[in-house]
């Protein structure tokens, strides 16, 4: 079959994909693209999607995202009002950030959800996105150490979940603001007294540390940051980022 050279109006999502979340931006542009008669072979048998064809565009090949989910087993589903694609099951879940704490405690630090909020020394101070290694985050909860009080800053938050869900997942790592920052930061997850989870020391610049902790029959959460090191002159910037409740 000849390549067909069509113009088509696409809404387009511009923006980076974060596993649990992305931040994004929709727009309506007109591109150009080749229409191939492509063959979809998967696991060694050929598919073959019942409406609309994939496409080339800029060297890389599309298709359709319901015909891939399908011949892989899974079904596919659009919520308009969250414009979210749901691949598979649907997981049903809280974000942590969005749930209302029973107690925190601050030792020289600032807890922050999602979004830090004039953090750093006048007039210095920011607003904006988590971001850990580029990565940016629309949902999380950040502890901000106040270098003006020590380096050594710590903090917890508590939340009662009276055994209603079966883990948290989400992303651990030092916000891009102060990558620069010789402190390192350690988080500890509780259910019920017990520790779940420890993470490992972080730094500035290092990848997002992802976590799958287990809280069946938990009753109480609680997570511990701290911050230790030797560098006065920084704020130090903790985030928790996409934390996911499911039930």
């Amino acid at each position: 079959m000849k390549d067909k050279l069509k113009g088509l109006i696409l809404g387009l999502l511009i923006g980076t994909l974060i596993t649990g979340g992305a931040v994004f931006a929709a727009s309506s542009t007109k591109i150009e693209v080749i229409y191939e008669n492509l063959r979809y072979m998967v696991d060694g048998v050929e598919k073959e999607p019942s409406v609309d064809q994939g496409f080339i565009y800029n060297g890389t090949t599309y298709i359709p995202l319901r015909f891939a989910g399908e011949a892989l087993g899974k079904d596919v589903s659009w919520d308009g009002s969250t414009k979210t694609v749901w691949i598979g099951k649907k997981g049903e879940f809280k974000y942590l950030s969005s749930v209302e704490y029973a107690r925190s405690d601050l030792n020289g630090t600032a807890f922050h959800f999602n979004e830090w909020n004039e953090v750093g020394l006048i007039p210095y101070e920011y607003t904006g996105n988590f971001s850990i290694t580029e990565n940016k985050y629309l949902h999380g909860i950040g502890l901000e150490n106040l270098a003006i009080y020590s380096n050594e800053g710590s903090g917890s938050i508590e939340y009662n979940l009276n055994s209603k869900y079966v883990k948290l997942t989400g992303y651990l790592g030092i916000d891009d603001h102060f990558k620069n920052s010789s402190n390192t930061n350690k988080v500890i997850i509780y259910g019920d007294g017990k520790v779940l989870y420890e993470s490992p020391d972080m730094m500035g610049g290092d990848l997002p540390v992802y976590f799958d902790v287990n809280l069946t029959g938990v009753k109480r959460l609680k997570i511990e940051i701290s911050t230790t090191g030797e560098d006065y002159k920084s704020n130090n910037l903790l985030v928790i980022a996409e934390p996911k409740l499911f039930q």
